[in-house]
């Protein structure tokens, strides 16, 4: 069974505002990451703890590997693919976490979420599905009207 990780993007208001964001970190020289070879897509997201649960995430056959699902506007909105987890030295000595990302965001069936802290474990039965086609219609709709009528269920 496939497990996924589910992360707040503090300071983030949409989805281009994340992938700017992942843009330029993607520009910078990161000393931590010395050593460690990413591919062209992939993007090292550092964080405080390594997953427990971790080959559930990542699936020995590669075949189904779990996704990191970012909340941002208190929604669950976009994944990335969870390509491996590395060990990163920060300056002060401590070991960090890496989770190597990769490939484009995808959109997902926005879920209301409560604040936390960190990140949590999100099931694969409790994933939103991607959003696969929105219709000529829905796409023209702004973003900000989108989200009131999300939040009134009207769509």
């Amino acid at each position: 069974m496939t497990l996924h990780l589910i992360k707040m993007a503090a300071g983030i208001a949409s989805l281009q505002d994340l992938e700017q964001r992942q843009a330029y970190i993607r520009g910078l020289e990161r000393p931590e990451l010395v050593g460690h070879r990413l591919g062209k897509n992939q993007i090292v997201h550092i964080t405080r703890f390594f997953p427990k649960r971790r080959e559930e995430i990542l699936f020995e056959a590669k075949q189904e590997n779990g996704s990191l699902f970012w909340v941002f506007q208190k929604r669950i909105q976009a994944r990335q693919t969870i390509a491996d987890f590395i060990e990163v030295k920060t300056e002060q000595g401590l070991t960090k976490c890496g989770i190597v990302l990769e490939g484009p965001f995808v959109p997902v069936e926005r879920h209301v979420r409560p604040a936390f802290q960190g990140w949590r474990y999100l099931t694969r039965e409790d994933a939103p599905q991607d959003l696969v086609r929105q219709t000529v219609k829905m796409s023209k709709i702004p973003p900000q009207m989108r989200q009131d009528l999300e939040e009134l269920c009207l769509i």
